[in-house]
């Protein structure tokens, strides 16, 4: 299997339980009283936002990592990897920081979803109180 292959699937087996986690919170929220058209549109809506939030704060922790430069004191990080055979280890902490800033920017995207779907529920809850009554 090529490198990036084998990379790309060690990132989804560290992180596919984090999708369930943020799935619980959302349909938590936009479930409960929605069709399921409805719910299925929020839940989505909710997903895209935790996506572009990772995906921002992952580039943000590409660029800090690429930021480091070889006077960067890895020391700290040296035990760790020699224990586990890493040789580059600039390289390895580079993409600690991408993988540490991309959890931070998912939680940031969960928090912004779950703050607007309330808002478009609450929205949606004030339309039905303000709707005309039907005349018998």
């Amino acid at each position: 299997m090529p490198p990036r292959c084998f990379v790309a699937e060690i990132g989804f087996l560290a992180t596919w339980w984090v999708g369930f986690i943020a799935a619980w919170f959302l349909a938590r929220v936009a479930v409960p009283g929605a069709a399921p058209a409805e719910a299925r549109s929020r839940c989505l809506r909710g997903f895209a936002v935790i996506l572009v939030c990772a995906f921002a704060a992952s580039l943000v922790g590409f660029g800090l990592g690429l930021s480091l430069d070889s006077s960067a004191d890895f020391s700290g990080w040296q035990a760790f990897a020699s224990q586990r055979g890493i040789t580059d280890l600039r390289g390895f902490v580079r993409v600690a920081y991408i993988h540490n800033a991309s959890y931070l920017g998912g939680l940031i995207g969960l928090v912004i979803a779950l703050v607007d779907l309330h808002r478009l529920k609450k929205r949606a809850i004030k339309a039905l109180g303000s709707a005309p009554a039907l005349a018998p």
